[in-house]
């Protein structure tokens, strides 16, 4: 029987967590006010990480579940307000919506194009990213843009569409959750993570727009094919990243369901590609030209001496990796988390919201491991990537000096060593605790 005292304990970490988010919240400017916001976020990792130890020794209770939830619920709602500054990604976001509502194609014409000179404001314009370039976001995502500008062309609106998915997204952990199954912690181990929390209820980023149907799509894959098939379809049309896990169900899926997802993909992607193929494509400028927050791209950009070459080489180390879970016939959700951690990994680009993508099918996989430490302090570490405790002096992008993305990584990559170190030698003890009682 489990001891009440670990659910009071629970309980009084996720209100730690929630009034941390809430004096975040309060911060005026999370860019211009850093070191303070920096030094929030240590807070509420110190209270995730304690709320994640003790949650992994509790079952999926009703009590645990809804404790969970509440607590998610209520820190979304308190960064609901936060004006993105870290990130201008949302505004972006705003405006493709605003120019496909009246009648643009975002893909053709970017934010300077002469023909949408008609939709300059003084509020959104002056903030949206990379107005030389035409959009890089698949045709789903545009689509969720422009119902968010038909109903309200605002960047509350936006985070509000943002956070009711990142919270479908909590649910449909929380309902995957059962005695025997998972424990309470792997539900919490993306629920109250402070990263999640910042990037997508603060900051507004999408992917759990994304992240949603890939977990439908691994949920669904058993019981109703078809229904994971469209899922994965549609969430591939809202970010690439689901692609990950497309091999490895396509294995398990019924030729219908097969054959569903690819007619849909086909077609989808067939046409973004077609639609991005432009001078100032900014898929194109992605693929070719962005760096931010790399680290063993740094290496092989410098061993190459060709960014594209070393692009190229990245891609090969994903694939190396899809194939041996592919040999080793690793289930879906096994192999969709490898491909997607080494992505994050070899990656030129790696901002920190893309971390979530490592969190996110944790709760799926039976319970919260060591192994998953490195990945928990990753998501922690990233946000120096926004600047050292003060805000950047030039203004703009800031990139992390190649020393402290040492540290971002090192840090992680030295507790992974540390852990593998100590689960040998307790198997070395374990066996030679059994050969003397053998002996004996």
């Amino acid at each position: 029987m489990e001891d009440p005292r670990h659910g009071l304990r629970l309980a009084a970490l996720g209100t730690g967590l929630v009034l941390t988010a809430v004096l975040a919240a309060r911060l005026p400017s999370w860019r211009s006010e850093l070191g303070t916001f920096q030094a929030l976020f240590v807070v509420a990792f110190a209270f995730y990480a304690l709320a994640v130890k003790v949650a992994a020794r509790l079952e999926p209770t009703r009590v645990g579940i809804l404790t969970v939830l509440l607590v998610a619920v209520a820190t979304r709602v308190a960064l609901l307000p936060v004006s993105p500054t870290l990130s201008d990604d949302l505004y972006r976001y705003v405006w493709e919506g605003r120019v496909v509502t009246h009648g643009g194609n975002p893909y053709r014409s970017g934010p300077l194009a002469p023909a949408l000179e008609r939709l300059r404001d003084r509020e959104l314009f002056p903030r949206v990213n990379h107005p030389e370039l035409a959009s890089v976001y698949p045709p789903l995502a545009m689509a969720g843009f422009a119902l968010v500008a038909r109903v309200s062309p605002t960047v509350w609106a936006m985070k509000l569409w943002v956070i009711l998915h990142d919270l479908a997204l909590v649910a449909c952990v929380l309902a995957w959750a059962r005695p025997g199954r998972t424990s309470l912690g792997a539900a919490l181990a993306y629920a109250w993570n402070p990263l999640v929390l910042v990037e997508y209820a603060g900051t507004g980023h999408n992917d759990p727009t994304a992240m949603l149907w890939l977990v439908l799509a691994l949920i669904w894959a058993e019981r109703s094919p078809i229904a994971s098939a469209m899922a994965l379809a549609v969430g591939v049309l809202v970010k690439l990243a689901p692609l990950a896990a497309l091999p490895f169900l396509l294995r398990r899926w019924p030729w219908r369901a097969r054959l569903t997802s690819l007619l849909m993909l086909g077609v989808g992607l067939g046409g973004y590609w077609l639609a991005t193929r432009g001078p100032d494509s900014g898929l194109s400028a992605y693929w070719r030209t962005w760096l931010n927050n790399e680290l063993a791209f740094h290496y092989l950009a410098a061993w190459t001496g060709r960014p594209d070459i070393a692009r190229l080489l990245a891609l090969g180390v994903a694939t190396a990796v899809a194939v041996m879970a592919w040999t080793a016939a690793w289930d879906a959700t096994r192999a969709a988390r490898a491909l997607l951690r080494t992505g994050v990994l070899v990656s030129p680009v790696a901002h920190p919201w893309y971390f979530g993508w490592v969190l996110v099918l944790e709760p799926l996989t039976g319970g919260v491991r060591a192994s998953f430490a490195p990945w928990a302090l990753l998501s922690a570490t990233c946000i120096l990537s926004y600047g050292l405790f003060a805000p950047p002096r030039e203004g703009g992008a800031y990139h992390l000096p190649l020393a402290w993305r040492w540290l971002e990584y090192g840090a992680p990559l030295a507790l992974a060593a540390g852990i593998a170190r100590f689960a040998r030698a307790s198997q070395r003890t374990g066996d030679g605790v059994s050969a003397r009682r053998e002996d004996g």
